[in-house]
């Protein structure tokens, strides 16, 4: 593979001031550690959080009580062809509909078996406001057929591709029940100067988690 950018399509997390919890101790890393302490700066941190803050993925486990979680999906299901849809001029609460996404598939060059898509809405520009929780979201017949295209991954820019008037776990069975992953609150997919490009969003593979932040990238 050749590439001469790679683009961070995630958002930073800053303690404190995130949505959800996101809490950072400073600790003594001698006490942790039992090394001697030599006076110098050697600290580490514990961290408390709920795992759905910020650019994170969420895998079957969230909402199939035996679906794979985050400790047992193989690397080779966060990376790979990425196929970026523009979705951009939708009113908040819209919901984007199927031939929306079919012409954005196409001006991408296509869906294929094992791709990962990202719908590119331009909602990330509302991150941290209260704006940002009324996006326009992908319709369920878009979401469907997003799906049946065998995806590894499906990733927003919004907090969510869900229809408002669907509960909120029934919104994500079609992406889980297909063995997708997904990714919510994207950002800088404007910033990618292809349709297609390779993608990387590797979170640690922690037995028993249903979902955490990531760092995703993209190699143009």
């Amino acid at each position: 593979m050749q590439f001469t950018r790679v683009i961070d399509l995630s958002h930073a997390l800053r303690p404190g001031t995130e949505a959800r919890r996101l809490d950072i101790t400073r600790v003594d890393a001698s006490a942790v550690t039992g090394h001697e302490d030599d006076g110098g700066w050697y600290i580490m941190h514990s961290i408390a959080m709920d795992n759905h803050i910020g650019t994170h993925v969420e895998v079957p486990y969230h909402c199939l009580p035996e679906g794979a979680d985050l400790g047992r999906i193989p690397a080779e299901q966060f990376a790979g062809e990425a196929a970026i849809l523009d979705l951009r001029g939708y009113d908040p609460g819209a919901a984007i509909p199927l031939t929306a996404v079919q012409h954005a598939a196409a001006a991408a060059g296509g869906i294929r078996r094992g791709d990962i898509v990202l719908c590119m809405t331009g909602w990330s520009d509302h991150y941290g406001t209260e704006d940002y929780s009324t996006p326009p979201d992908l319709s369920r017949e878009a979401l469907v057929w997003l799906v049946d295209h065998g995806l590894k991954l499906l990733g927003v820019d919004t907090p969510g591709a869900m229809d408002p008037a669907v509960p909120d776990r029934q919104n994500h069975l079609p992406i889980f029940e297909a063995g997708t992953l997904y990714i919510e609150n994207l950002c800088n997919l404007d910033s990618v100067p292809q349709p297609r490009c390779f993608a990387v969003a590797l979170p640690p593979a922690i037995e028993g988690l249903d979902a955490l932040p990531i760092r995703v990238v993209a190699f143009v």
